[in-house]
């Protein structure tokens, strides 16, 4: 064990010039689903709480952005979606923020709402969700004292038909010039009656925070297959904290692993105090 110590604190000493991670302080990964499985009802979620999800109804694993991406059908009969387990983790409350991305590829342009990524445990509560409204990219809320859905839409440019697209939103709650949403890494000027203002709430203010819930995180739809979505989706992330628009885009350059790399540092000091439980 002594001779383990040692060569631990050697390893610790020279660390620093190995490569460090990309990810900064203040940001944490809550949810990734990359869907690359390809066969099976059941993807695994890469964050490090590990809430899988279990595909539901009509959805179907096809070639995606990034590996495999699961294709959700809603003209064809019954509707599809991913459920997670419930989670602490899935429960923002308070001044906090945070980031919901994904890449999409939509065959049919409908309107109304169209679930990404929703933690929406009923039709009463909504903690935050992403989606879009039509072909315009949206992130939506409901407060803590369940009266007003806050809710943003970008406005700018619409998501194509038939293309891989990358859509985000990003929040402080509590802050209503926070919300931004973006479409394939440019930030949209959002719509609130006609109007074109980046701090426009469609409905609500965006002032007062959200109401909490511990998911279940659904993808495709949200309970028993409301708003569901037409085309397929890859690579599902819910981080807290704010992406910068320049994280966006180097998110979208790569493979998400890629930016997902881990500073060796944290790797070994993890080790490290592991260890020195057990001395």
């Amino acid at each position: 064990m002594k001779a383990l110590v040692l060569i631990l604190s050697v390893l610790l000493f020279f660390l620093p010039s190995l490569v460090d991670g990309k990810i900064r302080a203040g940001l944490e990964l809550i949810l990734y689903l990359p869907f690359d499985e390809g066969v099976g009802k059941k993807t695994e979620e890469l964050s490090e709480f590990g809430n899988d999800g279990q595909l539901e109804g009509n959805c179907k694993w096809v070639d995606g952005k990034f590996g495999k991406a699961l294709y959700f059908i809603t003209q064809l009969g019954e509707p599809g979606l991913v459920r997670t387990s419930k989670h602490d983790i899935f429960a923002i409350e308070g001044k906090a923020e945070i980031t919901l991305m994904a890449w999409v590829n939509v065959d049919a342009s409908r309107p109304g709402f169209r679930a990404i990524a929703y933690n929406r445990p009923d039709a009463n509560k909504v903690n935050y969700a992403l989606g879009l409204w039509a072909v315009d990219v949206n992130f939506f809320y409901r407060d803590k004292e369940n009266d007003n859905f806050h809710r943003v839409t970008g406005i700018w440019d619409a998501v194509k038909l038939g293309e891989w697209t990358h859509v985000a939103a990003t929040n402080t709650f509590g802050d209503p010039e926070a919300m931004k949403v973006y479409l394939n890494g440019k930030e949209q000027p959002t719509n609130r009656n006609g109007g074109v203002r980046p701090d426009n709430w469609s409905q609500g203010d965006g002032a007062k925070m959200p109401l909490p819930a511990r998911g279940p995180i659904t993808v495709g739809g949200y309970g028993n297959f409301g708003d569901t979505f037409q085309g397929a989706i890859d690579e599902v992330m819910i981080w807290k904290g704010s992406f910068t628009e320049a994280e966006i885009n180097e998110i979208m350059a790569e493979h998400p692993t890629e930016f997902l790399a881990v500073d060796p540092r944290e790797k070994l000091a993890t080790k490290w105090a592991a260890i020195k439980r057990n001395l």
